[in-house]
């Protein structure tokens, strides 16, 4: 393993989640973030700086490999590491598709991946139809995102021109995949995972795993997304969010080329999580086992308030059977920042809903003002 030295471009909670495997393994690792990143204290080599800045991104150029824990990093900084023969996992070809909305929904038109109906919108008036209203770029988290009810007026500014516009879906249930792949073609694809959404903070309020679907979903929808990977050829886990329709069509929404909120069960739930999938897809090692080894229900710690981190009712949690919780280490609270996640693991659905309903209430997060 010492052959490598492996970068990560952000030190957030999911380079934080690959770092144990990095310790197991012995990785020498190097990451660039701002400075008091959650992942500073773990890594070998921390580089103060911005990951969106090309000369930042370039420091990277000592590492053999380099991967990222989100996908808003500077793209001609990635194009300059490979030109220096640093191996970029995903590369930098999948990063420039990802980054952009409208280009990620003109590659699914091209390869008849179903998606919701769209158009780029270059001004929004008031003959646009109710829909929703995407910035191509920089959308995270559920920002970027608006619900437009055809009012035109009163849209916020970076929402009036130059959008993609998507035909409202009549969603039964929202799920996810995660696909990984190393560089030598090997992929395997995890079990759909169901995602119930927080409709005011635009986050997974909690997710089920495996989704509750049937055989002919879970068949359709794990296909679809080994079918997107084989034209993306990304390195490392990809994960492929879905709408199931009313009328029982899939329509693919959007990609991440990273690990992802909705795989976050898989440390407990499955016999390989995907941060240890994505560190072996991008240093080109065999992938691990995805069967699951129980059900889970995972659900984000998100804060209240804004001021010093103080976590409730921890104890609580952890006196449960099953439940594990995971701190992301944020010293700082915000309102409706992901401070942390929980998962809880059982036999039965109908278990793990009544688990959830009994901590969520209980496990909380909040910023004390010392001023």
């Amino acid at each position: 393993m010492k052959q490598h030295n492996l970068g990560i471009l952000g030190g957030g909670q999911l380079a934080r989640m690959m770092l144990p495997h990095c310790i197991r393994w012995d990785l020498s690792v190097s990451i660039l973030d701002k400075a008091n990143a959650v992942c500073q204290p773990f890594c070998d080599d921390f580089k103060e700086g911005s990951f969106e800045d090309k000369d930042d991104v370039i420091q990277m150029k000592n590492c053999s490999v380099v991967t990222m824990d989100l996908e808003a990093v500077n793209l001609e900084g990635l194009k300059a590491l490979e030109n220096q023969n640093v191996h970029v996992a995903p590369s930098s070809k999948v990063i420039g598709l990802i980054q952009n909305k409208i280009r990620q929904k003109e590659f699914f038109q091209k390869y008849d991946i179903p998606t919701a109906p769209f158009k780029v919108v270059n001004e929004v008036d008031a003959s646009l139809s109710p829909g929703f209203l995407k910035i191509p770029e920089g959308g995270y988290d559920g920002k970027g995102v608006i619900g437009f009810d055809g009012n035109h007026e009163q849209l916020p500014e970076a929402f009036k021109t130059q959008v993609l516009w998507e035909e409202k879906a009549v969603i039964d249930r929202e799920l996810s995949i995660l696909v990984a792949r190393n560089r030598y073609g090997e992929m395997k694809v995890y079990e759909p995972t169901e995602m119930a959404f927080d409709s005011q903070l635009n986050l997974i309020s909690y997710t089920l795993y495996p989704g509750r679907f049937s055989p002919e979903v879970t068949y359709k929808a794990k296909e679809l997304a080994l079918k997107i990977m084989e034209e993306i050829q990304a390195e490392g886990v990809l994960a492929v969010e879905m709408f199931l329709t009313k009328s029982g069509e899939l329509w693919v929404n959007e990609l991440a080329p990273r690990p992802h909120n909705s795989g976050h069960h898989t440390i407990e739930s499955c016999m390989t999580s995907q941060f240890e999938n994505h560190l072996r897809g991008v240093l080109g090692l065999p992938l691990g086992d995805v069967d699951h080894v129980k059900k889970a229900l995972t659900f984000n710690v998100i804060g209240e308030g804004e001021g010093s981190s103080q976590w409730e009712g921890v104890n609580d949690l952890l006196a449960m059977k099953g439940a594990y919780l995971h701190n992301y280490g944020k010293k700082h609270c915000r309102q409706g920042r992901k401070m942390g996640h929980a998962t809880l693991l059982g036999d039965t659905y109908e278990e793990l809903i009544e688990k959830h309903h009994e901590i969520k209430e209980i496990i909380k997060v909040k910023g004390i003002s010392h001023g």
